[in-house]
């Protein structure tokens, strides 16, 4: 297969294959859309992720305050560099350097695209002033059109589990409808994640759609919600579940981790040492793979050398 060529306008970088057309934003440095056989599987663009909507402990220990500078990280970003190469005959490197507005971080965020269109992900991480809080998480969202809602992941299930909740899930094949993964807690907040997964696949009703693979794990969710759905912000409120409504759309998170929901009580505790991010440098890696049922079984497409 013929590695993918590179074109270049003022606010684009467009990376075409055989059956692909993955377009980079310039100025948000981020992957914008990706069409595979003539279909767009992307609504919006892939964005840094270092938020969760508040849970009930959270607010318990006052982590909507103490942690609050990170809420906008991801959006307030700022984009120093985008460079595109070819890696040999082969392959397409997209890097993207960005400056974190908390402390002076940094991002650095490289895609590997390959001639099958199959994207490799990597964020390396580097905090400036590490006093400050820290990072509730580290991972990626984007949104697909609303018909892409069938989700099948080989990892922890069925019901939602944590990186400090899960000893109770096995790990498994699963599948649901987007809108079941929703976990509908009295008062809205973070729900929905499943942990140790090795893939996740979101797809419409023809087996179209996106294969998300861990390098080697992902926590990873799938909703039609957004996130800003179940954030109340630095104060609880008390919602309730009538205060949110399914979205036409389905959001993707694809964490490397999100701290732990904590629990040992609900009133000032935090998630175990062993369950947070303190300010350091981190990396971590994720595959994202377009596909159609024919392409094959997506236990198959996941372990495919990309």
């Amino acid at each position: 297969m013929a590695g993918p060529s590179v074109g270049t306008t003022d606010s684009t970088i467009i990376v075409t294959g055989t059956r692909f057309v993955a377009t980079f934003d310039r100025r948000w440095g981020n992957l914008a859309s990706l069409r595979y056989d003539g279909t767009e599987l992307l609504r919006t663009a892939l964005e840094p992720n270092f938020w969760r909507a508040p849970t009930d402990n959270d607010f318990g220990n006052r982590m909507p305050r103490r942690q609050r500078v990170w809420r906008r990280a991801g959006p307030d970003r700022h984009v120093d560099s985008i460079v595109a190469r070819q890696d040999g005959d082969r392959n397409v490197v997209v890097t993207v350097g960005q400056s974190i507005h908390v402390g002076g971080a940094r991002l650095e965020t490289t895609y590997l695209v390959r001639p099958s269109g199959d994207i490799t992900i990597h964020n390396r991480f580097v905090p400036g002033d590490t006093t400050y809080p820290e990072v509730p998480r580290l991972g990626m969202r984007f949104t697909m059109p609303a018909a892409f809602r069938q989700v099948t992941w080989f990892g922890r299930g069925p019901q939602e589990t944590y990186w400090d909740r899960k000893t109770g899930a096995r790990v498994g094949l699963y599948s649901a409808d987007a809108g079941d993964l929703y976990f509908p807690y009295v008062r809205p907040q973070e729900n929905g994640t499943r942990s140790d997964v090795r893939w996740m696949a979101i797809t419409n009703a023809d087996g179209v759609g996106l294969l998300a693979v861990g390098a080697p794990l992902l926590e990873a969710s799938a909703l039609p919600y957004l996130q800003e759905d179940f954030d109340e912000g630095q104060e609880k409120i008390n919602r309730h579940i009538t205060d949110v409504s399914p979205r036409a759309l389905t959001e993707v998170r694809l964490d490397w981790h999100q701290m732990g929901v904590g629990g040992d009580n609900s009133w000032g505790a935090q998630a175990l040492e062993q369950y947070r991010m303190p300010s350091r440098t981190y990396e971590w890696t994720f595959g994202l793979r377009p596909v159609t049922r024919a392409d094959g079984s997506w236990f198959a497409l996941a372990r495919r050398d990309r």
